[in-house]
C-alpha cells in the first residue's frame, strides 16, 4: 500500500473495523465453537441482521427494538432475552476472541500513523457495537480518532445512505476529500459512493 499517494488531497479517513483493522479469518468458526450451546441464537442474529439491510429507523433505540424482536420471533426467548444475550454474551465473546487470536493489520497501523502525521481527521464506522472494546482488544488507542460510532447507533446497517450522510455531517467532512477504508465493497464501498467519497478496498 502506497500510503502517501492514497492520502493525497484527503482530509478525513473513515475506517471500518471488523475485517479492516484486523483480519477476521477464523473468527466466525471460533464464535460457533465458543457459543456452541446457543447456536440457535447465533443463527437468529444472522437472519435478523440480513432482514434489516436497507431499512432505516429514526434512531438506534428503534433499530435495536426491531432487531431484538426479529431475533425472538417464533422462538421461546423474548426480545429482552435476545438483548441480554447479544450485549452480555455474544459481543463480549467476540471481543475476547479478538483479543486472544487477532492482531491489527500492520498496513492499517501504518495508514493511521500517516494520517496522524498529516493531521488528517480519522473515524471508526462499524456495523457492530462494542467498538471501543474491540479497539482496546486490538491494542489500538481510541484517542487518536475524532469519532467512533457504529451504524446501528444511527438507525440502520451499512450501506445506509442516511447513516453515511449523518456520519459525514458529524465529522463536518467534505466528500471530495474523504476516504472510506473497508474490506467489503458492498458495504463500505457502497457507503462511500452514497455520499460521493473515495473508497479503498482492503484485500482479504
Amino acid at each position: 500500500m502506497q500510503a502517501p499517494s492514497v492520502l493525497n488531497g484527503i482530509k478525513t479517513v473513515i475506517f471500518d473495523l471488523d475485517g479492516t483493522l484486523y483480519n477476521k479469518k477464523g473468527l466466525a468458526r471460533r464464535m460457533v465453537a465458543r457459543l456452541w450451546w446457543c447456536v440457535p441464537l447465533l443463527m437468529t442474529e444472522r437472519l435478523a441482521r440480513k432482514d434489516m439491510h436497507f431499512v432505516q429507523y429514526p434512531s438506534g433505540e428503534e433499530f435495536y427494538d426491531v432487531f431484538f424482536a426479529k431475533m425472538a420471533r417464533g422462538h421461546w426467548w423474548g426480545p429482552r432475552i435476545a438483548e441480554k444475550w447479544y450485549n452480555h454474551v455474544y459481543l463480549p465473546a467476540m471481543v475476547r476472541l479478538i483479543a486472544k487470536y487477532h492482531k491489527p493489520r500492520p498496513e492499517m497501523l501504518e495508514l493511521i500513523e500517516e494520517c496522524k502525521k498529516r493531521g488528517i481527521a480519522m473515524a471508526i464506522y462499524s456495523d457492530y457495537g462494542f467498538v471501543l472494546d474491540k479497539l482496546h482488544a486490538l491494542g489500538i488507542d481510541d484517542q487518536q480518532f475524532d469519532l467512533i460510532i457504529d451504524a446501528p447507533e444511527l438507525g440502520a446497517l451499512k450501506p445506509s445512505e442516511a447513516c453515511a450522510k449523518k456520519l459525514m455531517e458529524m465529522l463536518e467532512a467534505d466528500p471530495k476529500t474523504t476516504l472510506f477504508v473497508g474490506d467489503r465493497d458492498e458495504k463500505d464501498g457502497a457507503s462511500a459512493r452514497a455520499v460521493g467519497a473515495k473508497f479503498m478496498l482492503i484485500e482479504k
